[in-house]
């Protein structure tokens, strides 16, 4: 394919005309591509499904007696092993798919998470000793690792620059509603039987099955086939996705693929950064370290209580309605992400994350103090809900824009192994915190709800450190991120910084308005 820049005799720039459409335009237009997103997002319903019934399903009366015997409540330490398990499968799975991502395409990272969430739901299904729940956590954890790592970036590669914001956080929105399913099946199950565990084991199927149909179908990333040099597969890509919308020329969008990338290769071959490692230090070490700090945040500002352990929580505290719980802190969620995702490309990344976790931290400092009186009565046991509500809400929406800054902030070249380090770094202390929560919820520590003060100050630190770190990439295009990275332009103005690669677009308008007239 010739580069349409040099057929015309002009340079090629790295942002499209199309860049320069308001969000709702945009939405408007891109009709193809909401079905590819939304059908890759919803990926992650069964990601949230499963995670949250795992969580949830250790409060049932009849896994409790399977795995334990006559016992009120699965003992901390288990549910500990679990967790812990669960989040190393994760950590395992991010850090060793990335390899497959980059050399086989997205698709074929996809069909082996699947593979994974196979295995996973199959052990689940016959599970009968506690050793054999580890064994199918283990799995899950590859299968969710794995997808976190994939389907969020894939979306990205998809996306136009104005709703990318949008369709990545569309990722999360499915999450939660997998998660909002959860406690809805186990809670229809405990009242009709409550013993039978199996039944909401078993729904995981009709999702597993709908999932391999979506993968089957979807086309691959055009951003990995142009860097593979497989051009003309892009194009065809790109033609089915967009072709029908006005203004779009495929050629010249592939063209500011191919320059981005080329780009890309120059400034590694001149700071001789092709190593393996070469995401651990320099520019590119800086840019892993903001593209996983968001996910970060979240495990400091208690995630762990509020997602993993949610039942396990109100449980505890004393709740006689502990699913019931669960499902409005689903629905809190569910409100938050939609929120986010219809303001983050018009309002910013940088200030609905931080701006999110401080309410957390401050959520978590009230829910510790709740702690230090009798939360068991009505009055003060709603005032817990009422904090976890607001914990939940804020840390929901500032999550799911963490997915964003994983796709967006790293090159195209080392956007697989960013993403899926950050999300392994992420894990490393979701791993920490899963083996610790229930420790602190119920084990020697015996914290309960003041827990709370203990994420009030971990919080604390990780949000002020945020403040200082993280840019705002809203509406950048990748030329454009890449370039402020290597002026190293201050995080705090990337929002403002006018770029070259703008300037030459801007520039070039000029000429051909002026041309025409």
């Amino acid at each position: 394919m010739t580069d349409v820049g040099l057929e015309k005799a002009q340079p090629v720039v790295m942002k499209s005309r199309l860049d320069k459409m308001s969000v709702w335009r945009a939405a408007l237009v891109y009709k193809r591509v909401w079905g590819i997103c939304m059908a890759a997002a919803f990926s992650a319903s069964l990601d949230g499904y499963q995670i949250n019934l795992n969580g949830s399903i250790i409060s049932n009366t009849g896994f409790i007696h399977k795995m334990f015997g006559d016992v009120k409540a699965s003992p901390s330490q288990y549910v500990s092993a679990w967790g812990g398990l669960q989040s190393a499968g994760q950590c395992v799975g991010q850090i060793l798919l990335q390899f497959a991502t980059d050399r086989f395409g997205r698709k074929v990272a996809m069909y082996i998470t699947w593979l994974m969430l196979v295995i996973s739901i199959a052990i689940e299904s016959i599970t009968i000793h506690w050793w054999q729940w580890l064994i199918a956590k283990f799995f899950s954890g590859l299968g969710v690792g794995m997808m976190q790592a994939t389907i969020p970036m894939y979306i990205s590669e998809h996306s136009p620059t104005q709703l990318r914001g949008f369709f990545i956080n569309s990722y999360t929105f499915w999450f939660v509603v997998g998660q909002l399913l959860a406690p809805v099946a186990l809670r229809e199950m405990n009242a009709r039987d409550p013993t039978n565990f199996r039944v909401p084991i078993y729904t995981q199927w009709a999702m597993i099955g709908i999932l391999i149909v979506i993968y089957i179908f979807m086309p691959e990333s055009p951003w990995w086939l142009v860097s593979k040099g497989k051009l003309d597969q892009a194009e065809k890509i790109l033609h089915s996705s967009n072709g029908h919308i006005e203004g779009y020329v495929v050629r010249e969008e592939v063209a500011i693929m191919v320059a981005t990338v080329e780009e890309e290769k120059r400034i590694t071959e001149l700071n001789r950064t092709q190593s393996i490692f070469a995401i651990l230090w320099g520019t590119d070490g800086w840019r892993l370290l903001i593209a996983c700090w968001p996910k970060v945040m979240q495990q400091f500002v208690g995630l762990t209580v509020f997602n993993t352990y949610a039942t396990y929580f109100f449980q505890l505290a004393g709740n006689k309605n502990p699913f019931t719980v669960t499902v409005i802190l689903a629905c809190v969620q569910l409100m938050s992400v939609i929120l986010v995702a219809t303001t983050t490309d018009s309002f910013g990344r940088r200030p609905l994350t931080v701006y999110g976790y401080a309410i957390t931290t401050v959520s978590v400092l009230c829910l510790g103090i709740v702690g230090c009186f009798d939360y068991t009565s009505a009055s003060l046991g709603s005032l817990l809900i009422f904090f976890a509500c607001l914990a939940t809400f804020s840390t929901s929406g500032a999550s799911a824009i963490g997915y964003a800054y994983l796709a967006e902030i790293p090159t195209q070249r080392l956007r697989a192994r960013t993403s899926g380090w950050g999300l392994a770094i992420s894990n490393l202390f979701g791993i920490l915190f899963s083996f610790t929560v229930p420790l602190m919820l119920n084990g020697s520590a015996h914290w309960n709800v003041k827990t709370g003060f203990f994420f009030a100050a971990t919080g604390t630190i990780v949000t002020v450190i945020g403040w200082f770190i993280l840019p705002e990439v809203a509406r950048r295009t990748p030329a454009e991120i890449d370039e402020m990275f290597e002026k190293k332009v201050s995080p705090r103005k990337f929002g403002k910084y006018v770029t070259d690669v703008q300037m030459a677009l801007d520039e070039r308008e000029r000429v051909a308005a002026h041309s025409s007239s």
